[in-house]
């Protein structure tokens, strides 16, 4: 094969893209720098009005296959949590150490039709909390009898992200710093037919965590910078 000039120039340019690329290949793990990641530890089991349950007739779905949760996650922490005045918010957060191409979060509005759930609405809100506005994702699902309004938001390193773009962007803009990303899924839902109250009493709930984790945690869990020191 006759090696022309033109050839020469291609192949020099793809060696020093390869190369290039492999020098901006990201290598420090952001989990590493966190210290202990346990969420069963992390999230009380009582806050404010709150308890949770030690056994709950209310099923929390998990809209994921089991082989995809422990192949994405590094830790979930499910929870049913009661109010006083009866009302239930069921909990699941999921948590990977590594925020990838191959390894990035599920969302559930993708993940709940796949099992079988009807996504009657989904849009963008946001909670507000003494800790300031929350962006989240809501959707109105049913399958059967069952409906359940959920309301869920994600993580990417220490910034809360909406939506699959938002997460791509974060993840390189990590990437150009070396490091390797964690994040995770934060997912509330209720069983009610009356979502705008099942909506009010799940901002009720997040508020009221909000307010009980440290200043740390809200920033690791929701992307709430910490207060800066005076």
């Amino acid at each position: 094969m006759k090696i022309t000039a033109k050839n020469i120039v291609l192949m020099v340019l793809m060696l020093a893209s390869a190369g290039l690329g492999a020098m901006l290949r990201p290598t420090q793990l952001m989990a590493d720098t966190r210290g202990n990641i346990n969420l069963e530890t992390m999230i009380p089991v009582a806050f404010g009005d709150w308890r949770a349950l030690q056994q709950s007739s209310a099923q929390i779905v998990n809209p994921q296959q089991l082989e995809l949760l422990n192949k994405l996650y590094t830790q979930t922490l499910s929870r049913t949590y009661l109010h006083p005045n009866g009302s239930m918010v069921m909990l699941s957060i999921a948590y990977g150490t590594k925020q990838s191409d191959s390894l990035a979060v599920h969302f559930p509005d993708q993940c709940y039709p796949a099992q079988g759930f009807k996504v009657k609405s989904n849009q963008k809100a946001e909670l507000s909390t003494p800790l300031g506005p929350v962006r989240v994702k809501q959707l109105e699902t049913e399958l059967g009898n069952r409906k359940e309004p959920v309301t869920y938001w994600s993580t990417i390193g220490n910034h809360l992200v909406q939506g699959g773009t938002e997460s791509k962007l974060t993840q390189m803009q990590y990437g150009f710093q070396g490091q390797v990303p964690d994040g995770l899924i934060f997912r509330i839902s209720s069983l009610s037919r009356d979502t705008p109250v099942a909506y009010k009493m799940q901002e009720q709930f997040v508020g009221d965590l909000l307010t009980a984790l440290s200043p740390q945690q809200r920033q690791f869990f929701a992307g709430i910078s910490p207060p800066k020191s005076q």
